[in-house]
């Protein structure tokens, strides 16, 4: 006759140690694992902002190097998404000026629209009505990343009816310092307005789309009290860690 031994139960004390090795091991792998996630944010952000680069310089070859009008929030609606009323999903809005340049072949990067930063958690205030609210800038404005709006309003001399966009030959921002668009936190450190939009568990810093193509990881100077800064929208520009 075949006989069974019993089944040997762990015992209260290897139960706690095995929780304490694993929770060491969570403590461990934890800070890894976010300093990982955070970094493929940032280079996913990069990457679509370098992709939005071409539409910009398309637009810029097509139009007489002339920036678009955009007359209504022109920090936002240069280019991006619109929401379907019926069941929310995304499609590019054609009546913002970038969107007819964009590269077709790479609207969409790593499951996120090229538009959307998958770090935007949105703009935040003192009271909702300051900022997003519960939603990302990608989801109430169609895209994550605030435009120059400087660079795509007409002059205030130009008699309406006869405006025309900004002209690449009268800037004299170097290429290289003039940002063209970027994360939302470049404009809400630059313009002091109380609001975050830490986007990259780094304070005062974001990917940043500047006029010679270049997208880069800075750190923002709020805007001085007195001096004309028209188009270069920093004191000084530094490189984020």
């Amino acid at each position: 006759m075949r006989t069974h031994s019993p089944r040997r139960a762990f015992s209260l004390l290897e139960l706690l140690i095995s929780l304490v090795i694993v929770s060491a091991l969570l403590a461990i792998l934890l800070p890894t694992l976010t300093s990982a996630r955070i970094a493929s944010h940032r280079a996913d952000c990069a990457g679509h902002q370098i992709a939005l680069s071409e539409a910009w310089h398309l637009y810029l070859e097509a139009n007489d190097q002339r920036f678009p009008l955009v007359y209504d929030e022109p920090g936002w609606f240069y280019g991006g998404l619109r929401f379907s009323a019926i069941n929310g999903s995304p499609f590019l809005d054609f009546d913002r000026p970038l969107n007819r340049y964009v590269p077709r072949s790479s609207l969409v990067r790593h499951g996120e629209q090229m538009f959307q930063c998958p770090a935007d958690t949105g703009i935040r205030g003192e009271v909702a009505e300051a900022g997003t609210g519960s939603l990302s800038a990608y989801r109430a404005f169609g895209t994550s990343y605030r435009a120059n709006a400087a660079l795509l309003r007409p002059a205030s001399s130009v008699p309406v009816g006869q405006e025309v966009g900004l002209s690449l030959s009268r800037i004299t921002t170097p290429p290289s310092r003039l940002v063209v668009m970027g994360d939302a936190v470049w404009f809400e450190v630059r313009r002091r307005t109380g609001r975050q939009a830490e986007w990259h568990a780094t304070p005062d810093a974001g990917n940043l789309l500047f006029l010679d193509g270049s997208v880069r990881f800075v750190t923002i100077e709020p805007e001085p009290a007195v001096g004309p800064a028209v188009f270069d929208p920093f004191t000084t520009v530094s490189e984020a860690d």
